[in-house]
């Protein structure tokens, strides 16, 4: 399901141009929510300036985020870019969860160094991931999913692509 906010201009505003923020979100399904945000991800992208390779790194944050959310979050979910200009330069995982101050600490730690190979094989190296794709333009905020007005997590990464200047 998609679900699009237009924020309203103040009725102060008459005469100046529009509000040029727009949110769009989508609903995804427990059961299939990385994929589904995958393709939904690479379908708003792909007609972007950017480089394949960015993409399919990105693509890759977006999995990471989704797979975090439903592992560890209950839902719903969703999945939002906002826009600024028609251009997508955020993007955010959204859950019912209230991991904010939990999520925040993981994407702003030092890595561990193993101290043995087996060490590799454990868990939480998502985050860590997250923020070196990303290249720490990250972080978590509270937010109300659009879908249901539930307050949640949501957590965030910058798209490497500048807004076009009016």
């Amino acid at each position: 399901m998609l679900i699009e906010r237009v924020p309203v201009p103040d009725p102060g505003e008459y005469g100046k141009p529009r509000n040029r923020f727009r949110m769009t979100a989508w609903c995804l399904p427990p059961g299939n929510a990385a994929r589904r945000a995958r393709e939904v991800f690479r379908d708003q992208l792909s007609r972007l300036p950017m480089a394949a390779d960015v993409l399919d790194e990105l693509e890759i944050v977006v999995s990471e985020l989704v797979t975090n959310a439903t592992r560890y979050a209950p839902g719903p979910y969703e999945l939002r870019l906002l826009h600024d200009h028609g251009l997508p330069v955020r993007a955010e995982v959204v859950d019912a969860g209230a991991g904010t101050t939990l999520i925040d600490h993981l994407l702003n730690r030092s890595p561990p160094v193993p101290e043995r190979i087996d060490d590799l094989e454990l868990g939480g190296r998502g985050l860590r991931i997250v923020t070196e794709l990303t290249h720490g333009r990250c972080g978590t905020q509270w937010t109300r999913l659009c879908g249901t007005g539930q307050l949640g997590t949501g957590v965030w990464f910058d798209l490497p692509i500048r807004p076009h200047q009016p």
